[in-house]
């Protein structure tokens, strides 16, 4: 019994990598083939475009993988199906229930290797890959390190810890220098964010100026600077709230909230988030009842394209009720659940069906 179920589920897997592979290896080259559009601003040639696209590879793998996990999975079963596999385990009596579980358990070991890709990797994959981009096309001297982004801005070297949703960045120090590049000035600040009249806004600053007799200190709450980072560069830098962990957005969350600072884009993210690996067992279980409902009377190219349909249908829906639900203010938690609920429920009443 054991080796039937590790049997399907190999070719249930199997099927649901191909997918994968197919739908990465075109969103890549689309990846790669965009940024080629922007080549040649600052250091930015078709390397960094590739090494850009590489990189994004987690967030999409995180993106794409339900609706993989349904193609796939009505792919691996359908090929069971036609060669008349399922029907022979049946007759050797193995029942539908057995099947199913099997099929389900990989389903939830796909759900904790989803969970996984979108808080562990996709994140750290994604904010390299903005990052490295944006030092590329900086005409500044930069470099990204383990102790955060630096950057030479005439005589100013800067040393940005993170940078945060929103244009905001934390823990900032700038090293001033003087003609002969020694060092004549620190400030830090435990946070900058840039303001639309062309200023940066640096809070809790704390001054030491340098020279041959003596230190000087100065601290300051609030200080404008004109030149810190280009805004242009902040956007290519600045992290996705999709792309964040759950207990960074959730972190984050409490911040706005606590500041009176409108926090439905990050309140929606969190939810989207915390509903999405679900979604990928979701489509495994809404697999199913599609191969066992017409084992003999459905064609591999019609459950294919079903699949497809349904899993393209799933991802544009998702996208769009989202978009939806930040622009009338659904509440956040609905906006974020509505989607993976309804193929749920839609899910339960076909295996209901089926039975």
């Amino acid at each position: 019994m054991r080796i039937l179920q590790v049997y399907i589920a190999k070719a249930v897997f199997s099927s649901i990598f191909l997918v994968l592979l197919v739908l990465l290896s075109l969103f890549t080259f689309f990846t790669f083939a965009d940024e080629l559009n922007k080549t040649g601003r600052g250091n930015y040639d078709a390397y960094h475009a590739m090494e850009f696209a590489l990189l994004t590879i987690p967030r999409m793998v995180y993106e794409l993988f339900p609706a993989a996990a349904l193609i796939g999975t009505m792919m691996g079963l359908g090929m069971l199906a036609s060669h008349s596999e399922i029907t022979a385990m049946r007759a050797a009596g193995i029942s539908t229930q057995m099947i199913i579980g099997a099929i389900l358990k990989l389903g939830f070991i796909l759900m904790l290797f989803v969970f996984f890709l979108g808080e562990v990797v996709a994140p750290y994959a994604e904010t390299m890959a903005q990052t490295r981009k944006s030092v590329a096309m900086s005409k500044n001297v930069a470099r990204q390190t383990e102790t955060g982004l630096w950057i030479r801005d005439g005589f100013d070297v800067i040393n940005i810890g993170d940078i945060r949703p929103g244009g905001k960045l934390s823990d900032v120090h700038i090293f001033r220098l003087n003609p002969d590049y020694q060092l004549e000035k620190i400030t830090t600040a435990s946070s900058a964010r840039f303001r639309l009249d062309q200023q940066w806004l640096l809070k809790n600053v704390q001054t030491t100026l340098i020279n041959d007799k003596a230190l000087l200190f100065e601290s300051m709450e609030i200080v404008q600077r004109e030149s810190l980072l280009n805004p242009d560069i902040m956007q290519a830098v600045m992290v996705r709230p999709l792309t964040m962990p759950v207990w960074s957005l959730s972190y984050y969350v409490d911040y706005l909230l606590e500041n009176g600072i409108d926090a439905q884009k990050y309140q929606q993210a969190f939810w989207s988030k915390v509903i999405s690996p679900f979604s990928t067992a979701i489509m495994v279980l809404l697999a199913i009842p599609f191969i066992f409902g017409s084992t003999r009377s459905m064609s591999s190219g019609h459950r294919i394209l079903i699949g497809v349909m349904v899993g393209i249908g799933f991802h544009l829906f998702v996208q769009i009720f989202s978009y939806a639900g930040l622009v009338y203010r659904f509440p956040a938690f609905f906006a974020a659940s509505f989607p993976t609920i309804l193929f749920f429920l839609l899910a339960l009443l076909l295996m209901r069906r089926l039975k």
